[in-house]
């Protein structure tokens, strides 16, 4: 594992990774306007380049990116031999940034999209990392989450390890004294019925679970998890 200890890229706002899935080009595109970092996963290079997404760096074992050679010199190449983790993973810890937004990991192929929720519950509790797709945006929560929404919005809660929640705020189906676990009890189409949601765990450092929702509150969970 020398690779993991060589290869560290640092950012300080955050970083959009792009993967081999369907890409949301009416979410992805101001947000690259904005100026935040992109990083491929892979074969996602050639995807970037013929969209016209400018690259800050390509990462992965490069064994579906057609042509390293056509990138300009600016895009930094770190190829990362080791089978152990997917691309996605690779990116996640070879770089540092207050936030991975990610469009890619999610559609075409589902095993892809489970080896995706397989690298937010393993990195999670490190790392804040958004899964974007056609319509929803996932955040990865380790520990207790907060947010401002509009009333009667739409609201997911996916347990990624059994966790036992002690009580919440401003759901319309509350997760008061729930365990939810994969499989028994998960917290799908929820609503909020307040203007601010709170969810608190009984063990904060053992809880691990999605919040999804709707993309149009992209830019309000952007704010919240960089604040």
């Amino acid at each position: 594992m020398s690779d993991i200890e060589r290869v560290k890229l640092k950012f300080d706002q955050p970083v959009i990774v792009l993967g081999g899935g369907n890409l949301n080009l009416t979410v992805l595109r101001p947000l690259v306007e904005r100026g935040y970092p992109v990083v491929a996963a892979d074969g996602a290079a050639d995807q970037a380049r013929t969209l016209g997404v400018r690259l800050n760096a390509i990462i992965g074992d490069f064994d579906s990116v057609q042509d390293t050679a056509v990138f300009e010199p600016s895009v930094a190449q770190f190829k990362i031999p080791e089978q152990e983790t997917t691309d996605f993973e690779k990116c996640l810890y070879s770089v540092e940034a207050p936030l991975f937004i990610c469009f890619g990991m999610l559609g075409k192929r589902f095993d892809h999209s489970l080896a995706a929720l397989h690298t937010v519950t393993r990195y999670c509790d490190e790392k804040h990392i958004i899964l974007i797709d056609e319509h929803d945006a996932s955040l990865g929560v380790n520990g207790d989450f907060e947010m401002a929404l509009p009333s009667q919005c739409l609201i997911s809660i996916y347990p990624l390890v059994p966790t036992q929640f002690d009580h919440s705020e401003g759901l319309l189906y509350p997760l008061d004294g729930l365990l939810l676990e994969a499989g028994k009890r998960i917290g799908t189409s929820n609503e909020t019925n307040a203007e601010r949601v709170k969810m608190k765990p009984r063990d904060a450092a053992q809880a691990r679970y999605l919040v999804t929702l709707p993309i149009t509150q992209l830019d309000a969970m952007i704010y919240t998890v960089a604040n």
